[in-house]
């Protein structure tokens, strides 16, 4: 049986039989094979004047030619794709990190980016008379004299003293702003997401001998 030039066929063994050629992109001369040259040219190497590639099968798996369902061509010749595939930071799903400190208690220098430090502090008094004894889950109002029957000053103007640590309770809130910015804080641990460890792409496959056709009917276009 005559196969036509250029043709590709597959074989269960691993050798290519007479008037065929392994499809594995072996450089060939155009003087000893100047039919299946003029089919094929230059598409898949060689320099065009002396020389001329086969096709490379090993390890990959043919596609059609033609435009498929999305409106990308695929033209003969043409190799896309991949073996293996590490993500990108565009590729990656949305995540967080958790941040979390090296040692408790140390001072972070945010540096560059845009920190805002928020202490709220809050005291609360009252501005009627007072009417509790004791100031548990109360607040600061006016004296009262319970002898002389009359409102009695509890507020200054001016301060000279220091009242306890904990008479005042402060809350501070850090928000940091990172646009594409990086900042130095030696003493936060932020903790690892991902393992930058490529998977896989390759389809379950099995591996047969591509053979093209190199001595036999040219074809005649339509």
């Amino acid at each position: 049986m005559d196969y036509i030039i250029g043709s590709i066929v597959t074989f269960g063994f691993n050798w290519a039989p007479v008037g065929f050629a392994t499809c594995n992109g072996a450089i060939l001369q155009i003087t000893q094979n100047q039919a299946l040259f003029s089919l094929i040219g230059a598409a898949f190497g060689g320099n065009g004047t002396s020389t001329f590639g086969l096709p490379n099968l090993c390890g990959k798996v043919p596609a059609g030619m033609g435009q498929d369902s999305t409106g990308e061509n695929f033209n003969v010749a043409q190799t896309f794709g991949a073996k293996t595939k590490t993500l990108g930071i565009n590729e990656m799903p949305v995540h967080s990190h958790t941040i979390t400190e090296k040692t408790a208690g140390q001072t972070v220098n945010f540096g560059t980016p845009s920190a805002t430090n928020t202490a709220t502090a809050t005291v609360n008094a009252s501005s009627a008379q007072a009417d509790k004894n004791v100031p548990t889950a109360n607040y600061w109002a006016k004296g009262w004299d319970a002898v002389a029957q009359t409102v009695t000053s509890c507020y200054a103007g001016a301060k000279t003293v220091t009242m306890a640590s904990d008479a005042v309770a402060v809350n501070v809130t850090t928000q940091v702003t990172m646009t594409g910015q990086s900042f130095n804080a030696s003493n936060l641990l932020a903790g690892n997401t991902g393992g930058s460890t490529a998977f896989s792409l390759a389809q379950p496959s099995l591996v047969l001998n591509h053979c093209i056709c190199t001595q036999g009917i040219y074809p005649s276009r339509p």
